[in-house]
């Protein structure tokens, strides 16, 4: 299963997900056995906090195999944690 956010209009903070939607998404990632790949790639408006949010259900989640978050502002902060993550990962 696919879900694409990279359609999403952008203008101003219209179709932007944030840090609290990343976080949304962290939650159902948590629970999730069927989203195969899950791109938020180009400028959803979340930043570290939103990343490692979603690094935190990484660590849990299972069936996940593709992840894209391109062009977004998680810095260094959240890119260590997403690392992190998949590292603990074991599946």
């Amino acid at each position: 299963t696919y879900l694409d956010l990279l359609g999403l209009p952008y203008r101003g903070n219209h179709g932007r997900i944030g840090d609290e939607g990343a976080t949304a998404f962290a939650v159902a990632l948590r629970y999730n056995s069927s989203l195969t790949t899950l791109n938020l790639w180009g400028r959803n408006g979340f930043g570290a906090a939103g990343a490692t949010a979603l690094a935190a259900a990484l660590q849990r989640n299972t069936a996940l195999a593709t992840l894209s978050l391109a062009d977004n502002e998680i810095g260094n902060e959240g890119a260590t944690a997403i690392g992190e993550a998949l590292r603990q990962n074991e599946a």
